[in-house]
């Protein structure tokens, strides 16, 4: 029961005196007073500017119309009607606004519900009137008159516009800004610019131990407003909106942030116009989702399910609302019915859950879209599920700290993902154990291993275009010249970790109150390439060695592995397929990397590839500076104070059951790792005379270091991404002892363990 959709406000006939080419009004109006539009509508509409997004952000329906309509006895709210038993009644609710004859009815299980539907339904009527949908009754000749007003005051109400039928209008044409993220923040950039700008304080509201400030700066005539919780972070925002008004931003970046266009403006921002997908509903931030889907969605049916294998994420809930399903996974029903509530919101009123507002907002204004946040739940819950069940009835190796997985996508959807590996670990080789023919792992981190399983499963994929017969089952075809291979339209793939990496991505993340902002970005410490601690946990600062020596480790030094966020950052430039793929395939990238828990943005971009942007050049072709999109799931792990189990379990597609490597030996009990270097290195030379290559570089095969080095534009491009981090002043990249590599092609593994002891 509802308004029909299309319905809109009689007015009044009236005349203003309207400066077309500014697109302002002449009449000017003091700080600190109330913008009021007398006879744009039936009842006078009060707004100062920047206030009605803070009405949205956090303020029902009901709480938007008494701040719109400010005039004594504007609304009216009666209950119509009482249906339904006395344990379920339904109340229907109607809304009379002053001077105006359209009655707006809401219908719910209590007055309350009722009263914010019909609020809903008045809105809406509103935003039409916003959007252009006028009756034979509206006065044409004052229509642009009162639409240049009412959208100064509407500009974001179009976000609910919601009616029973579900129907949506016409979404308004948006651009993508582009925000480039900088060490300097937007008063910094704004202020050299423009020497001697003033910020002055429009207004101040809100309770005074919770203040929200509005805050304005005066550029070339011009005002541009910010609001904030702090004036700090007012005048950033308001900066920024400066900035976005006369600056072209760079592609290829970051944040993107939606703000409609203004009709008739220059394209300042950025050549691309995107149309709006959704409208959706502002639901109340700050309420818990499993009380705000109750209130919505009076029946919904809720089922849990126990793993107690997974420690972690030891239940599961199910809720089903409208016959559809939606799941969400936790170590107690409480979380894991929190995580399935804010899954289920996300889909059904786009709803954004407040954790990942702040986490996914920085000060910069960055937006993460429903359809993000629904794939990265997607992603996270693809590698649990797939963990719980290729670990099912093994209890002792379930235990873990960090899983990893690479889930292969074919299109915008996850209806066609594929799983390609599981991965859990979270140490390094113990120094005695290393070996000299590529038969151990070492390094043991899940999303280490992770990308070694990928790199496994691309030669699976290779082998397939040496058979007709199997050609078009591949994900990799011939490029267009003929020569080398390319990934198949679509295909891309996602990493997640159920933390955040560690290095420069973790170190800091778990200390800072505002995730927000960075208090200290030029630190020294900040970017830093850091090792891992041998048959331990943690890393720590680079300290002048690049090469290590086998001697050395022998005697006992300390054998030193790169960490999981400079390793990440490497792939970012040279591509997850290494130095022999190289020879046959395209670079390949990470589109998405999805994280449990941990998520800084301000850290996790610069350390996986912010830190490099202004010192990486001269990348020869076809290799660049990737930025994978960055998300987090809604289930977020909790911390698990416990010792890090001595084991790595490695699941990758084809296997039959899991493989288990110790951590400090680096090979399984019987036998070595499917994807050891020895594996990898006979899989290599077993398909290098029957593929393509991509260039007639001359490729030595005599053993798999040389094999490696021989690939120039692949080595060419590692030099420099290195050179990059010693001319940001980040420290040297720390190898290997050289020796590891020299093994040939065709030693078996079994036959030759020659180990440091």
């Amino acid at each position: 029961m509802g308004i029909e959709s299309g319905s809109t406000l009689k007015t009044h006939k009236t005349s203003f005196n309207f400066d077309e080419e500014n697109g302002k009004m002449k009449k000017q109006f003091e700080n600190g007073k109330k913008r009021c539009f007398e006879n744009a509508l039936p009842v006078p509409i009060s707004c100062k500017p920047g206030r009605l997004s803070q009405i949205i952000n956090g303020r029902n329906p009901i709480s938007i119309l008494n701040e719109l309509f400010t005039a004594p006895h504007s609304l009216a709210y009666e209950v119509q009607s009482v249906t339904g038993p006395a344990h379920c009644p339904s109340f229907v609710v109607c809304l009379k606004i002053k001077n105006h004859s359209i009655e707006y009815l809401g219908e719910g299980p209590s007055k309350k519900m009722a009263k914010t539907k019909a609020a809903m339904h008045a809105i809406s009527s509103i935003s039409d009137l916003e959007a252009g949908n006028y009756t034979d009754d509206f006065p044409l000749d004052a229509s642009d008159l009162i639409l240049a007003q009412v959208r100064k005051i509407l500009e974001k109400i179009e976000a609910l516009d919601v009616n029973d039928k579900g129907d949506s209008k016409t979404p308004t044409k948006r651009k993508k800004t582009e925000i480039n993220v900088t060490e300097k923040n937007p008063v910094s950039i704004l202020n050299e610019m423009h020497v001697g700008l003033k910020y002055e304080v429009a207004d101040v509201f809100g309770p005074p131990h919770n203040p929200l400030f509005n805050i304005y700066v005066e550029v070339n005539g011009q005002k541009f407003y910010g609001t904030g919780q702090s004036k700090k972070i007012a005048r950033a925002k308001a900066a920024e909106e400066a900035l976005k008004s006369f600056i072209q931003f760079p592609s290829n970046d970051i944040i993107l942030k939606t703000s409609t266009a203004p009709k008739g403006d220059g394209d300042f921002t950025s050549d691309k116009i995107t149309e709006a997908k959704t409208i959706p509903i502002a639901a109340p931030r700050d309420k818990n989702p499993v009380m705000l889907l109750n209130e919505l969605y009076p029946n919904v049916n809720y089922n849990f399910t126990q793993n107690e294998a997974d420690v972690v994420n030891r239940f599961k809930a199910t809720i089903t609302v409208q016959d559809e399903q939606f799941i969400g996974t936790g170590s107690s029903k409480k979380n894991a019915k929190t995580a399935a509530a804010k899954i289920a919101l996300a889909k059904l009123i786009s709803y954004t859950p407040v954790d990942a507002m702040i986490s996914h907002q920085s000060e910069l204004g960055s937006n993460v879209s429903r359809e993000s946040l629904l794939k990265a739940d997607g992603i996270g819950r693809l590698v649990n599920d797939k963990f719980a069940e290729v670990m099912a009835g093994d209890i002792q190796h379930s235990r873990r700290k960090v899983l990893a997985g690479i889930v292969m996508t074919r299109g915008p959807t996850l209806d066609d993902a594929e799983i390609i590996c599981v991965t859990t670990g979270t140490k390094c080789v113990s120094g005695g154990h290393i070996c000299l023919n590529g038969s151990s792992l070492n390094d043991m981190h899940a999303e280490i291993i992770a990308r070694r399983c990928l790199v496994n499963y691309l030669y699976t994929q290779l082998d397939l275009t040496t058979d007709p017969d199997t050609e078009s089952k591949s994900i990799f075809t011939k490029r267009p010249c003929g020569r080398g291979y390319q990934l198949v339209k679509g295909v891309e793939f996602h990493l997640y970790i159920n933390t955040a990496p560690c290095g420069d991505a973790r170190i800091f993340s778990p200390h800072e109150d505002n995730p927000n902002v960075d208090r200290h970005p030029n630190r020294i410490s900040r970017g830093q390439l850091r090792t891992k601690i041998e048959s331990g946990e943690g890393t720590i600062p680079i300290k002048g060695v690049s090469i290590q020596t086998w001697d050395g480790i022998i005697q006992g030094e300390r054998l030193l592995t790169m960490s999981c966020s400079d390793k990440i950052c490497k792939w970012n430039v040279l591509g997850l397929q290494g130095a022999l793929l190289s020879h046959f395939i395209e670079p390949i990238y990470l589109k998405g990397i999805v994280l449990g828990g941990l998520m800084k943005d301000q850290h996790l971009y610069r350390a996986i590839c912010g830190r490099i942007e202004n010192t990486l050049q001269g990348l020869p072709p076809p290799f660049l500076l990737n930025r994978p999109e960055m998300l987090k799931v809604s289930s977020v792990e909790s911390r698990q104070a416990q010792k890090a189990p001595s084991f790595a379990v490695i699941w990758t597609i084809g296997m039959e059951k899991p493989e288990v490597v110790s951590t400090e030996k680096g090979r399984p009990d019987v036998g070595i790792s499917l994807v050891c270097k020895q594996n990898i290195a006979q899989r290599f030379f077993s398909l290098h005379d029957r593929l393509s290559p991509i260039s007639d570089e001359e490729l030595v095969t005599t053993s798999y270091g040389e094999a490696k080095e021989s690939v120039k534009t692949y080595v060419a491009a590692r030099q420099t991404l290195y050179l990059a981090f010693k001319k940001a002043q980040l420290g040297t990249w720390v190898t290997k002892p050289l020796e590891q590599d020299m093994f040939e092609f065709s030693t078996p593994a079994e036959n030759t363990d020659i180990t440091a002891t």
